[in-house]
């Protein structure tokens, strides 16, 4: 596979020079190549995510008062278990609660087992969402930025005013 300059002078990537049978055979080494690779994402974290809306900010502090307050007691004595986080947007009042562990085994050991005692938590803090519900999603969780693993950031500067 070469380049090749068009009428416009652009250049053509991905245009096959040569004998057909070169292009095919080219072809079929990217696509073994491809084949071969892979592309599952490592799991080094699961977080489980619990949102819903609210119709102010006094609820998202009950919510808090509830979930975060009376929960995070119990969740620091789990084994792997990472963190807990809350996001609140005040334009659009939408409340997230990202409860976060180490390792797969760690997390399917919370659901199992532990899930069960977070769950009254989290019906009664569902009465407070505008609609008397609250959805969970599980991710495939990684931080990066300056405070562990910042690989994906050490090439931005310092100085902010540079952006």
């Amino acid at each position: 596979l070469r380049c090749k300059r068009g009428a416009r002078g652009d250049i053509r990537i991905g245009h096959c020079v040569g004998s057909m049978f070169r292009g095919v055979r080219g072809i079929a080494q990217r696509r073994r190549c491809f084949t071969a690779r892979n592309l599952s994402i490592e799991i080094k974290q699961v977080a489980r995510v619990a949102s819903c809306k609210v119709k102010n900010e006094a609820d998202a502090e009950s919510i808090d008062d509830i979930v975060i307050v009376k929960g995070l007691p119990k969740l620091k004595e789990l084994k792997g278990f990472s963190g807990i986080e809350r996001y609140f947007c005040k334009e659009h009042m939408d409340y997230k609660v990202v409860v976060t562990f180490d390792g797969l085994e760690n997390f399917k050991r919370y659901i199992e087992s532990h899930e069960k005692d977070m769950e009254d938590k989290f019906v009664q803090a569902s009465k407070l969402s505008t609609s008397s519900t609250m959805e969970f999603q599980n991710f495939v969780s990684n931080k990066y930025g300056s405070r562990g693993g910042g690989a994906a950031f050490d090439c931005l500067s310092d100085d902010f005013t540079a952006y």
